[in-house]
Formats: structure tokens, sequence, C-alpha cells
């Protein structure tokens, strides 16, 4: 049996800033390596999970922060010598504990998280129990966990990837099934050439409660499984599709349609960020493309979350195939007919990557990820921002980059009408046909949608402008109409 020891440990909290009422962000910063991997919800406190990568033995231990809108956090870490640990993610349980889903390392390597671990844990963040569990097969020697459901019997589904210390294995999706007091219930591990465990991709319980759907995990973008975590179909239905290998985040709506978060494949405006909405015969419903400047990607385990249906968010980081180290982020939240109700740009300092974003039970958002701590290092600070509706949908005459336009044009592609919607004053939305030529000029009225009906258009491409009161563009991109 492997023994680990929870210590309290000093963190340096770099840069707290309340922003206003149960909004907040925080940097949580050591000399070592730290990582922001998901977060969930109490009843009193958020969670937030990952782990500590000590520069000077290179080995990672698991870390939770537990912090509130009253501006209190605690923060503690597994610490066992020659020993690996990790967090990935947690939830609250009926009798108000915290059960907590992690790995560790063994004897035979010290490096690689060999073993499932599961802890029961009080607010407090005191252990009551621990649970390890060893089943890699034959051919394998780790693990590693990317997403977790909780589905209609109450049992934890975790998906995830098996691979060797050569890294010389195929494709292998981990599918693992346990209840809420940590005890193993089921696992399997599918190898296939067309889908892989990746942490890109996306798990779901499926509304019927017959099994569950794995989306986004390879050239099959779809993978359906029963309750025994066995395979059962797959294939190829998001038509346009989403660019294949980069996330995919997925949620159901009241009214039970799929609603997809994921990076765009179309010719025009690849790596933007790709809104779907799907029935749940998989017909295609909603379909539009938020293009910004550079390579945008969605929060990489969760990029979409909602509590209240009127209030759902997105968030887009700058995609970390080509970051420049110093990039924006921008958050969006929509209506349930996902019409933009506000959207704003954060960031602008340093380098931001997102891997979960939380609707949280008051309406806000919290998102988890990470900083770099300094240009020139590839070393990482924890970070956590929370914002409420009002931070979206007010102060945009405080802009945080004057030079960022903030002026959201959409859907993309387009088909009767194009809508558009900004904070700011006295702009001019023209678009033109592929030949240069006006083919509507509208004026923008501020903190409303806008909408201009283009049924009479060819379809193709089109230019827009958007314009300021001095006749200056100011924004502008392609949208093409189907």
């Amino acid at each position: 049996m492997i023994k680990q020891q929870f210590l309290l440990v000093v963190i340096i909290f770099l840069g707290i800033n309340i922003i206003g009422q149960n909004s907040f962000e925080y940097i949580i910063s050591s000399p070592n390596y730290e990582w922001g991997y998901s977060a969930f919800e109490g009843d009193e406190y958020y969670y937030v999970l990952g782990f500590i990568d000590s520069s000077d033995e290179a080995l990672p231990k698991a870390v939770i922060c537990r912090l509130s809108d009253e501006n209190d956090l605690i923060t503690y870490e597994i610490s066992k010598e020659d020993t690996s640990s990790m967090f990935f993610f947690g939830t609250k349980i009926t009798n108000g504990n915290l059960l907590i889903v992690g790995a560790v390392s063994d004897t035979n390597s010290s490096e690689h998280l060999r073993n499932l671990y599961i802890c029961e844990m009080t607010t407090e963040l005191e252990i009551i129990s621990e649970k390890y569990n060893y089943f890699i097969p034959v051919g394998y020697d780790f693990l590693m966990i990317f997403d977790m459901v909780i589905d209609q019997d109450n049992h934890i589904v975790l998906a995830g990837n098996l691979e060797n210390y050569e890294g010389t294995t195929g494709n292998c999706l981990l599918l693992v099934k346990f209840d809420m007091e940590g005890n193993l219930l089921n696992f399997n591990y599918i190898e296939s050439i067309y889908f892989d465990g990746i942490y890109r991709a996306d798990l779901m319980v499926k509304q019927d409660g017959s099994g569950y759907y794995y989306f986004g995990g390879g050239s099959y973008e779809w993978v359906e499984l029963n309750n025994d975590l066995e395979y059962i179909t797959g294939g190829y239905y998001i038509d346009p599709p989403h660019y294949i290998g980069n996330p995919v985040s997925t949620k159901y709506l009241p009214n039970t349609n799929l609603a997809f978060v994921s990076q765009s494949d179309y010719g025009s405006s690849y790596y933007d960020i790709h809104l779907q909405v799907f029935t749940n015969e998989f017909d295609c419903i909603f379909d539009t493309v938020l293009m910004e400047e550079g390579r945008q990607c969605p929060a990489i385990l969760k990029g979409i979350d909602y509590v209240d249906p009127e209030n759902i968010w997105v968030v887009a980081h700058n995609d970390w195939v080509a970051p420049t180290g110093i990039e924006i982020y921008k958050i969006y939240l929509f209506d349930s007919q996902f019409n933009v109700k506000g959207s704003k740009y954060y960031g602008g300092d340093t380098r931001y990557d997102f891997y979960h974003l939380l609707a949280t039970q008051d309406g806000g958002c919290l998102l988890t990820g990470n900083i770099k701590q300094e240009q020139g290092t590839m070393l990482r600070d924890i970070f956590i921002k929370k914002v409420m509706p009002d931070d979206i949908l007010t102060g945009d005459d405080e802009k945080v980059f004057s030079d960022l336009k903030d002026v959201f044009v959409y859907p993309n592609p387009f088909k009767d009408k194009i809508y558009f919607k900004t904070g700011r004053k006295n702009l001019t939305f023209t678009l033109y046909n592929s030949n240069g030529q006006i083919v509507n000029k509208s004026d923008i009225a501020a903190n409303r949608i806008n909408e201009i009906n283009t049924s009479g258009l060819s379809k193709g491409y089109y230019i827009y402008s958007i314009t300021n009161s001095n006749g200056k563009a100011i924004d502008g991109g392609k949208l093409l109409k189907k």
C-alpha cells in the first residue's frame, strides 16, 4: 500500500484582484512549475485541482486549492519522497465531503502515474479515506485521465488513455467506472486506429441513460459506448467538421439538443472558435464561427458550461501551437438561442492557457488554467479567474486594450440574417460582395443585437467592414453565405 502525506503548503499569491462582487482572480506562484487542471463547486467553496512540479525533484505533486468569494484561499499538496502524484477531477458527495480523483506513481516508476487514486476529503481538506487501483494491462505502463462525468446511477465515469515507457503503443481509450465511495465498478480499454484517449476530447452521458458518447477523439468524431463501457459504434457526423486534433467541448441544452464548441475547419477561418447545435439525431440546426485575429482555442478540457441557460459561458484563448508570449483571451456570454449577450477581452500581458471552464451556481464563470511565470522560461503558475455576467455586459467604455475592436459579427456561415453587437457607439457596418460592391450599410446601435436581412444575397463570400464616426476601419473580415 502506498502511503501519502498531505501538507499545508506555503504559496505566494501574486496579483490577487478582487474585481467586483463575486469576481476575483488569483495567481498561485512558487519557484516550482504549477498546473491548474480542473475545478468544481461545493456548498461554500470552489476547489481547483492540479499539480506542482518541483524543479529540484522533477516529480509532480498533486495540489488542491480551496477558495471562495470572500478572498480566502488555502492550498494543500501531496508530499512523498520519490513519488509523483496529480489530482484530475473532484465532486461534492452527499455527506458534504469531497471525492477527489487522481493518480500516483509506485516503486516500479517514480516518474509515471501507474495507480488510479481516489480519496475522500472534508471541506477542510483532511483525508478520510484513500483507495488505490492498479489495472494496467500487459503492454502498457502508465495512465492519464482527461475527463469525468457522473451518470444517471450516480456513478463516476472517467476517460483517459494508457501508454508505455517507450511511447510505442497505439491509440488506446481508457474507461473507468466507480461509485461515490471510490469503489471500482468496471474498467475497459479500447484500441482503435480511429480514436484515442486524448485530453482534447469530451465524454458525455447519453440523455436516455443507455450509455455514453465520446466526442473528438480522432478521425472518428463520435464514439458510442454502452453502460458496460463497451464500444457500440462510431463515425463522422459533424459537417462541416471541427479541426481534428484540437479541443472539443459539449453540453446538453435544456431542450435536449447538444451544443458543441471546437475549432473551425472552414477554409476561410481555420483555428477560430466554432459553435454548433445538434439534435438528438445529430442534425445540425445551428452553425457559426467566432472570427478573431490569430489562432483561437476553447478551454482544453471544458470550454462551454452554464447553470442558467440564458447565460451560456464560452472562453477562448490563443492557440498553444503558435504562442507569441503575450496573448489575450476572450470570454463570451450567450443566451439559450446562442445569441451573443456580450463578450470581453482580457490579458495582453503574458501567456494564458485555460484548461477548464465552470459555470457557478451564482451565475458566474470560474476559469482554471496557467500563465507563464516569466518570459523565456517554460515555468507556469496556476491562474484562477471568476467573472460575473455584469463584468461582461458592462464596462465597455473602459476597454482592456484600446486597439481591440470588440465588435461581434455572427453567424458565419450565414443564411438569411447577419447579427452584430458591440458596446461601442457611433459605428457603421458595411457589407461588400466579391466584386467590392456595397450590398448593405447600416449604423450599429450600441449595447443591443443588430440584424440585417440577407435572404436576397447570392451564396458565396462577402467582406464586412466596421468603421467609426471618422470613417476609419477598426474591424473587418470575411463571411460565407451558404
